[in-house]
């Protein structure tokens, strides 16, 4: 799947958190307005779905949905998916590569756990 880079700008908290109230709005300066990127994973959470991208910085990072347009729908034949229900939190849902279905993994990735960036570059390297 790739997607476009629309916007930088986009709520700092997920979707459940805005709703709340608090709207603060970040700049993802990781990204590029009109840059094509590929997405590793998708995942629903907290209400709203977010793309795992490589980013110009070569930061593997879970960036809103709302901040890119696909432009290729195709999802690569090996990727999973795991239903954690429909009131799961904060995850519900989450699709990608094998390894992206390992609770340890997702958490690793978003801490940069460097096993675990070796996994996602590993992939990422058999993939391309």
């Amino acid at each position: 799947m790739k997607v476009r880079c629309l916007t930088q700008e986009g709520y700092l908290h997920s979707p459940k958190v805005v709703k709340e109230g608090n709207e603060d709005l970040t700049n993802y300066g990781e990204i590029t307005i009109g840059k094509e990127y590929i997405v590793y994973g998708i995942i629903h959470y907290e209400g709203g779905f977010r793309y795992l991208v490589y980013d110009d910085f070569e930061t593997i990072y879970w960036y809103p949905a709302e901040l890119f347009e696909v432009i290729d729908s195709n999802l690569p034949s090996n990727w999973h998916f795991k239903f954690f229900g429909q009131n799961a939190e904060p995850i519900s849902a989450i699709m990608g590569y094998k390894e992206l279905l390992n609770d340890d993994h997702v958490d690793g990735l978003a801490e940069l756990e460097s096993e675990d960036i070796e996994i996602f570059l590993q992939m990422k390297n058999t993939a391309n």
